[in-house]
């Protein structure tokens, strides 16, 4: 057993501890904790926790507590330490050695500590920061404490503490409302609160006994969101109606501490039913998973800016997985309006040169070095946010600020020179005064990249709201000295999910949704199995269905109200059984789900589909079929195919594509070659006029606001409103009728503002309410300074409403200007008999789309798509859908892990469960919706199906054509695994690549196979695929082939790379020559060209015909990471197909370690 510490060892172990935790360092951090949880370091915790304070004056124990105490509990709450998995034991350990027996020991600490406290807030022994701190800190061990013992809610002094912290947090919470530390401390207590009160938050089901039994066990109740919150609404921007939520979180929503509402799978709980709770509990959880990332980092960065002593660096940083830049010392030196790319209101934003940037004397390297890095693209997002709390969003418009070095004064009557102007305001008048950067009154930087120490980029309003406006006009010319940071979120892009968002909230306002019943059931003790019926087109007497596109011209017809002999249908067509049958149930059913396992044939019942609903669209009245899939290739893909079937009528949306076919059918290149109408060109010559218009009334309003101080301004501003102060300023003659002389030059203000006595210590300075009855010269300096401030904020007042109004105007001549153009899309469109697009592309063309009413939706790829791009594909007028695609493959990709249905927190959330998957499953009712399932394979050799058919499907069969392929060349065997025992790489935990894997030898063994394969004289290399789970890998793997082979990569396998490279390679950990010389040239070409290499996620649906799989995993721990589901497996297993070549071999090869420990299971049926 250890021997106590005195006092002065003591304090050198917590102080010591608390400087480690400090670090950057992961490993570091987890030491500490671990230390302290083993038998010496618990000893540590028990001499802190068993401290008799009472025992020491007052002084000695406030020593004992700021030096011991206080270090001790902000070590163990540490974010990291909180949040950590593998520290989770540790954690459990010290706090219920801090609890005691029966929360002894717990009891005692918390009885002196709280006395302690409570003469330090009598007497003020610590400064206020310290103060709420401590209170923090105390609070949130008391909450863990609380957590980790479940019979901590009988402890009756516990009860008594928090009633004590309550009232000692009272006065803190009234006078530091901006504090973090007091925010966190506040929702300590609610959480503490809420769980010793657990009884009152636990929802009884007693009145409901028919609930699935998914749900049956013990479940902490939900606080609501809104007004249903048990403590009201959590910040301004938390509504019980979605429609009310900004997309964009508000800067009292990124300063709040207390947990987002987010609704559950459990759709009993949920605080609205039905198809609108759907809707509500998708755009909650997606936009958590989007924006709620953002605005964590935001809080991070504010937390640092509002610590004395803390400013944030200029490094690369990463919080719950998201990339984020800081650049610091931000001056907004100027707004702008911009009229020839309708970008409306801008701001040149200015900040310190980027490291090592500023070690860069030659302007060439400093451009070449920001040509080259991936920060601060044009639309890229980023928040402005400052010391005192507040937050504004916008974009990169241009890489470029303005030079401002003419005096904006210059030419105005009555303007004083810059000598004269009061030295508050500036001498632009918009410039924000800071203390840490020197203003000489010009902006000092045009752009990024002329001057070495300060940099200018051109950002404007993500949201071109009345308050984003206020908000950067008014930090334009703060006179306020705050710190302003801005933060980059790089490769965040708005359009890549705002749509969505917004798309689900106007669906929620007008509740418009076709199938809400079947997506959506209110009734959940329905064990049956629903029938669909046909859809509502397909119901007029004597519809059906003509076969004949795909019978050879075979008269054949479905009748979708009555059954049908599919025997018929197989004789006269390509179709095997099982789609056959899935064809039928698809034209016959206005919800149709088809599961395609690897290789069946999705697509190409996809396409018969469309060839027989096209035959009937004008019977239908059908409108243009809308086909959507998730990715790019998958769209192009099936196009492509629709096409080749004589097909022309079809329009591609979106800028991704990249098929050569199908580049004559994109909308942009249809649209540029129709004319507008003759109304269309009046209403596009009108609202030019319009925006020429509002353009001028805001540059001329801009133009007020920067002058607002000039004499001129002031002099008519005072004329209107108080004309006693301009009669008493600027009159000439006396009571008598004689004319003053002026001998001064400066102007009746100047000589007013900077006249007077200054004011004597101890002499009252009136209040702005009292000065404005008293006469001007009476007034002391400090007191005409007062008054001519609430002068200038009246004017610029005044101009900033005539400015929120005439952007108003102009916000209104753009949107006519655009749905002028959309017109022209629109025309286009109604011509079409099939429009494609991506998800995310249909979310941004909803309204012009619902406009077409169609009635068809085709979707591909099902299982890949969140279930909120799903619904937002229902377009009001969609009759019939039919939903393609396989939820045993890979699921959904979400941004946050805590929403994942994988992660044992998140399955609670399910985000990445696509509504494919859940309308199979159905894990919330017992309600059934009928599905088909393919079952003939036409791509695996047997070795390779047998791996799938063995483990997840078990009624796949194989195709007699897979049987005759002939054996590899160069190979002994089709497939074949490689075991290795070479540990993976170890990566850096600073990195964001520390989660992502590789392994060395794997690169090598690969090198070899591939450069074999290829020496054999038969395998082209566009026709062998090489595949890895991990971006880290794939990185690895393309340096080391780039010089042999050109490298193909695909589009979202390209993005990750960008943002792997950015991870390594940040301004602030390497030298200017590596970084400018590091990033290799990588060619986004055609997916069917040249070298393949990819990520298993994203080669789903592609297709070669040699695979080489890397699974990089090997360690001592059996990890196998990528592995750990069940999906992914079936993804990597079947990767080895091939469709358009039959007669070529196909070979698989896996280099593994039979250390992981999934994968064994798989090996043994081969």
């Amino acid at each position: 057993m250890s021997r106590p510490f005195p006092p002065g060892e003591l304090f050198d172990f917590c102080e010591t501890a608390l400087t480690l935790m400090s670090l950057r360092e992961s490993d570091s951090r987890h030491q500490v904790i671990t230390s302290l949880a083993d038998e010496a370091g618990l000893a540590r915790i028990r001499e802190v926790m068993e401290l008799q304070f009472d025992r020491y004056t007052l002084e000695e124990a406030v020593k004992l507590f700021t030096r011991a105490t206080l270090p001790i509990l902000r070590v163990i709450t540490h974010k990291e330490v909180l949040s950590s998995l593998v520290l989770e034991t540790s954690r459990g350990t010290i706090f219920n050695v801090m609890y005691g027996i029966q929360g002894g020991r717990a009891v005692f600490f918390y009885e002196g500590l709280i006395k302690l406290l409570q003469q330090i807030s009598l007497r003020k022994l610590v400064d206020e920061q310290t103060y709420i701190l401590s209170l923090s800190v105390a609070l949130a061990v008391l909450s863990q404490i609380i957590e980790c013992n479940q019979t901590a809610n009988l402890v009756e002094e516990f009860h008594g503490f928090l009633e004590e912290f309550t009232q000692l947090l009272n006065p803190v919470s009234m006078n530091s409302t901006n504090s973090l530390r007091a925010q966190d401390a506040v929702r300590y207590v609610t959480k503490i609160r809420n769980r010793l009160e657990f009884g009152a938050t636990i929802t009884t089901h007693a009145d409901n006994p028919a609930l699935p039994a998914v749900y049956a066990g013990f479940e902490i109740g939900i606080d609501g969101p809104g007004r249903l919150s048990s403590q009201g609404p959590r910040h301004d921007n938390d509504h019980e109606d979605i429609c009310k939520i900004q997309i964009m979180p508000t800067a009292e929503e990124i300063r709040s501490v207390h947990l987002e509402y987010l609704p559950t799978t459990d759709i009993t709980k949920l605080h609205i039913g039905g198809i609108k709770g759907l809707l509500d509990r998708q755009f909650r959880l997606l936009r958590e998973d989007t924006i709620g990332q953002l605005r964590d980092c935001v809080q991070c960065v504010l937390e640092e800016l509002t610590t004395p002593g803390r400013e944030p660096g200029t490094n690369q940083k990463i919080e719950h997985g998201t990339r984020y830049h800081v650049y610091n010392s931000v001056v907004l030196s100027d707004v702008l309006f911009e009229m020839k790319q309708n970008r409306g209101l801008q701001v040149v934003a200015e900040f310190d040169q980027s490291y090592p940037v500023k070690t860069m004397r030659r302007k060439d390297d400093r451009q070449r070095w920001w040509s080259e890095t991936k920060q601060l693209q044009v639309d890229s997002l980023l928040c402005l946010v400052d010391s005192s709390g507040r937050s504004v969003f916008l974009s990169v418009s241009q890489r470029e600020g303005v030079a401002t070095n003419a005096d904006p004064f210059d030419g105005l009557p009555g303007a004083p020179n810059d000598a004269q102007l009061p030295t508050t305001f500036g001498s632009q008048g918009l410039q924000n005064v800071k203390t840490d950067v020197p203003l000489t009154g010009k902006t000092t930087a045009r752009d990024l990249w002329t001057d070495q120490n300060r940099c200018a980029v051109t950002l404007q309003l993500v949201d071109l709201v009345t308050h984003g406006i206020s908000e950067i006009i008014g930090r334009s010319h703060s006179e306020t000295v705050v710190s302003q940071v801005l933060v980059e979120f790089p490769g965040v892009l708005l359009p890549s999910f705002r749509p969505t968002l917004e798309a689900l909230q106007a669906m929620s306002s007008n509740l418009n949704v076709p199938f809400a019943d079947m997506i959506a059931p209110v009734h959940l003790d329905d064990e049956s199995s629903v029938q669909i019926g046909p859809p509502a087109y397909a119901l007029q007497p004597g519809f059906t269905f003509d076969l004949w596109p795909i019978t050879n011209n075979h008269d054949l017809y479905l009748d979708p109200q009555k059954a049908f002999d599919t025997n018929h249908l197989l004789k006269h067509s390509s179709l095997d059984e099982a789609q056959g049958a899935a064809l039928v149930n698809a034209l016959g059913r206005s919800l149709a789900l088809i599961q395609g396992p690897p290789g069946t044939g999705k697509s190409y019942v996809a396409v018969q589909a469309v060839k027989i609903l096209l035959a009937r669209r004008e019977e239908a009245e059908m409108g243009p079929i809308i086909c959507v899939c998730y990715t790019n290739h998958a769209l192009d893909q099936f196009l492509e195919q629709i096409l080749s079937q004589g097909t022309k009528k079809i329009i591609r949306l979106g800028a991704g594509s990249k098929s050569k076919a199908l580049e004559p059918f994109n909308l942009r290149n249809i649209s540029h070659d129709t004319e507008d109408t003759k109304v269309g060109r009046k209403a596009v010559w009108q609202a030019h006029k319009d925006l020429e218009t509002a353009g001028k009334e805001i540059a001329s309003l801009l133009q007020g606001l920067k002058r607002s101080a000039t004499t001129t301004f002031v002099k008519s501003y005072l004329e209107n409103s108080h004309p006693h102060y301009a009669n008493e300023l600027f009159q000439t003659t006396d009571d008598d009728g004689f004319t003053f002389v002026q001998n001064e030059r400066r102007d009746p203000i100047q000589r007013w503002l900077f006249g007077g006595q200054p004011s004597q210590f101890g002499f009252r300075i009136r209040a702005l309410q009292e000065l404005r009855s008293c006469r001007l010269f009476s007034m002391n300096q400090e007191e005409r300074a007062i008054l001519h401030k609430s002068w200038i904020t009246a004017i610029r007042e005044s101009f900033t409403d005539e400015l929120n109004a005439a952007i108003d105007d102009f916000v209104k001549s753009r949107d006519d200007l655009n749905r002028c153009r959309r017109d022209r899309d629109l025309r286009c469109l109604e011509q079409a008999h099939l429009i494609g697009l991506t998800t995310s592309g249909l979310a941004r063309n909803a309204d012009l789309l619902r406009r077409l009413a169609p009635k068809v939706l085709m979707c591909e790829e099902a299982g890949e798509i969140l279930e909120a791009h799903t619904v937002t594909a229902f377009l009001p007028t969609i009759e019939h859908a039919i939903l393609i695609g396989d939820h045993e493959q890979l699921r959904p990709q979400i941004q946050n892990y805590e929403l994942s249905m994988e992660n044992p927190r998140g399955r609670k959330y399910s985000l990445d469960v696509s509504l494919f998957e859940r309308l199979i499953r159905h894990p919330e009712s017992n309600m059934r919706i009928p599905y088909d399932t393919l079952e003939v394979q036409r791509r695996m050799d047997p070795s390779i199906s047998r791996l799938i058919r063995n483990t997840i499907y078990p009624n796949l069969k194989d195709h007699e054509v897979v049987e005759d392929y002939p054996s590899v060349v160069g190979m002994r065997k089709r497939l074949f695994w490689l075991d290795h025992r070479v540990p993976e790489g170890l990566g850096d935990p600073s990195q964001l690549s520390a989660t992502s894997h590789w392994n060395n030898w794997e690169v090598e063994l690969l090198v070899a196979l591939v450069t074999h394969l290829v020496r054999q004289g038969v395998y082209k290399s566009e026709e062998i695929a090489i595949l890895t789970p991990y971006v880290r890998q794939l990185q690895i793997i393309r340096s080391a082939l780039g010089s042999t082979f050109d490298i193909v990569i695909g589009e979202r396998d390209f993005e990750e790379l960008e943002k792997q490279e950015s991870s390594q390679i940040s301004p602030e950990n390497m030298s200017t020559e590596v970084r400018l010389n590091t990033v290799p040239d990588v060619q986004k070409a055609a997916l069917s060209q040249r070298l393949r290499i990819a990520t298993v996620d994203n080669f789903q649906g592609e297709e070669s015909d040699v695979v080489i799989i890397s699974l990089v995993r090997s360690n001592e721990k059996r990890s196998c990471g990528f592995l750990r589901t069940t999906n992914r497996i079936n993804v990597l297993l079947r990767l080895g197909e091939n469709v358009t070549k039959p007669k070529k071999p196909l070979k698989l090869c896996v280099l593994s370690t039979s250390r992981s420990k999934y994968l064994d299971a798989a090996i043994m049926y081969w």
